[in-house]
């Protein structure tokens, strides 16, 4: 071969080795790109996508770190569009902004589904593997383990169907009886009646004032005194864990949120005791009969709840976390709303006397009220109804469980769909009232609620009754199974916590999408059960307090500190963001 070929050939080899260099550089990265980025593209159909940086993990750290404000930079990126895709951590997350698509959402619970929520928190809960397998079986999941026993049982949907039968009717009533009169007993306590001191100014954060009282009359009404008797520091326990309980939904390993988990780990470790305590006093025939309320269990409810979990053999530490999660979300959204309701009460004084006198309409003897007509004195209702749309920031997650089309939209299965209220309650087009500066949504109007419609409150009994009867037939293990039956449907002449008044006002389109974007309890399989007591609870505890009290704001620290407005650092009911110092005593007769 003369040099002229050996030349060709050498130069040919080093091309050959050059492109295999590059090929082997280039297939790697292609492959990260397709990954990480182009995988992750929306498909035909799916919402707007919010522009993105990191390859995979997207907005996933600012969606962790600032649900609310991250939802409103969404907003801000697609305006007018009904909901939009961010890139969250390898998935995609639909933000849904339009009230009728979340009233889809809500009403299809055997498309978007919950379930997959619920197994993640009973597994930071302590659930072990066979806790787990015994909660799944039935569960609504994308993708259902292979060759899983199907014994028949549904702890997820009987759990659910258990906890409306005991906050409803008279066992509400009990609770409701039981809270007021806690509470009542409180105050009369710290400020004792016929004792002079009483009628003297204190001067004291009516925030903390309102926390502390609040707590201590909720947890005994529904979980008992003796809880106070063994866990005095349970209130000081229940605000640090609800500083930290949002962290360990991150996936964050022990070691990198350890207060979390050691307050995880004393809530537990309490319950555990709380509960062999009931049970030995059982034993002791100390709680005898089918008592409605007792000072172990507290509330029937309570117990029955416990019972079902023990007779399907889950672990006494997954009692223990479903209890601290109970004993949480009994308190972490009610009693920040009980201090919004107050706080703005006070800081419109000129409305104060016509609170005062719609309560005192109420009474029914020199201390005691009817607590149903407490609850439907329009101003105070009113007053109530602005305080869950200005105050509450409630996320309601569901995952796709298969592709399937939304509105206009096309989702994907897998992925999961969030209706963020507070986008809903915070929306412009809906609140602003025309000609009425004061009704800007980002204000607080009293008045907002006045010209209610019980209709509309309607809308959202039927999807409620819907979700539920979607749900039941999907989980069940076959059809007319009599073991999982089929919701009753539900009276029409039911009246909810949030149908202000109770009267047909105004049935006008508007109204009607105002009551379907206030969505502070959620909507759908998710409504929350407990919302007749939470507004028994923050508009009865009003009233007691009112009645007892009189209570100023000091205009000097107002000036100070400023108004307080609502903390965004957390979801569900948002705490005021500063003090509001108050004076406080007694009242004469």
């Amino acid at each position: 071969m003369n040099s002229t070929s050996r030349q060709a050939v050498l130069e040919a080899t080093n091309q050959s080795g050059l492109l295999s260099y590059i090929l082997f550089l280039a297939i790697p990265i292609f492959a990260t790109y397709w990954w990480t980025v182009a995988r992750w593209k929306i498909a035909k159909g799916e919402p707007p996508l919010v522009p993105y940086r990191i390859p995979w993990l997207g907005h996933g750290l600012s969606f962790m770190n600032d649900i609310n404000g991250f939802t409103e930079y969404v907003r801000s990126i697609h305006p007018s569009s009904p909901a939009a895709t961010v890139q969250i951590a390898g998935q995609h997350l639909y933000l849904i902004f339009d009230t009728t698509l979340a009233s889809t959402i809500y009403r299809r619970s055997q498309t978007f589904i919950f379930d997959p929520f619920f197994l993640q928190t009973s597994a930071i809960l302590g659930a072990n593997k066979k806790d787990l397998r015994t909660i799944e079986t039935g569960a609504q999941v994308v993708n259902p383990k292979p060759n899983l026993d199907d014994n028949g049982n549904r702890i997820i949907h009987d759990l659910h169907k258990m906890t409306p039968q005991y906050l409803t009717g008279q066992s509400l009533d009990r609770l409701t009886d039981m809270f007021v009169e806690v509470i009542c007993k409180d105050i009369d306590t710290k400020f004792p009646e016929g004792e002079e001191k009483s009628y003297e100014w204190q001067t004291m954060d009516l925030n903390e004032f309102v926390k502390d009282t609040w707590a201590h009359a909720s947890i005994t009404a529904l979980f008992g005194s003796h809880v106070y008797d063994i866990w005095p520091e349970i209130n000081a326990w229940l605000w640090k864990f609800d500083k930290h309980f949002q962290s360990m939904f991150t996936g964050m390993p022990r070691f990198v949120i350890p207060t979390a988990f050691a307050l995880l780990d004393e809530g537990q470790e309490m319950c555990e005791r709380w509960e062999t305590d009931a049970l030995q006093a059982e034993k002791e025939g100390k709680i005898g009969g089918e008592r409605d309320w007792d000072e172990y269990w507290g509330l029937k409810f309570v117990r029955v709840r416990n019972e079902l979990l023990r007779e399907n053999n889950l672990s006494a530490k997954f009692r223990a976390g479903n209890m601290v999660v109970f004993l949480w979300g009994l308190n972490a959204n009610a009693i920040p709303m009980a201090m919004q309701t107050l706080n703005q009460a006070l800081l419109h004084p000129h409305l104060l006397p016509t609170l005062l006198s719609e309560i005192q309409s109420s009474l029914t003897g020199p201390s005691s009220f009817s607590m149903k007509r407490v609850i439907s004195q329009p101003l105070f209702k009113s007053m109530y109804l602005e305080t869950l749309r200005w105050a509450t920031a409630s996320p309601s997650p569901r995952v796709v469980r298969q592709d399937c089309q939304l509105g206009d939209f096309w989702l994907r299965k897998g992925n999961m769909a969030i209706v963020h209220s507070r986008t809903l309650q915070m929306d412009r087009e809906t609140w602003y009232v025309q000609g009425k500066p004061e009704s800007e949504p980002q204000k607080f109007w009293p008045e907002r609620f006045l010209g209610g419609d019980s209709e509309s409150e309607r809308l959202r009994i039927d999807e409620n009754r819907e979700a539920e009867t979607n749900w039941s037939e999907d989980i069940s293990r076959k059809p007319g199974d009599s073991k999982h039956p089929i919701p009753k449907e539900l009276s029409n002449k039911k009246t909810e916590p949030i149908a202000p008044n109770g009267k047909d006002l105004d049935s006008s389109p508007e109204m009607k999408r105002r009551m379907l974007a206030l969505r502070p309890f959620g909507g759908g399989t998710t409504l929350c059960p407990g919302r007749h007591f939470a507004t028994n609870e923050i508009m009865g505890g009003l009233a007691a307090l009112l009645l007892r009290l009189e209570v100023e704001v000091l205009e000097d620290e107002l000036k100070q500190r400023g108004s307080p407005v609502p903390d965004m650092g957390k979801q569900g009911g948002l705490f005021p963001d500063r003090p509001l110092m108050v004076r406080m005593r007694r009242r004469r007769g």
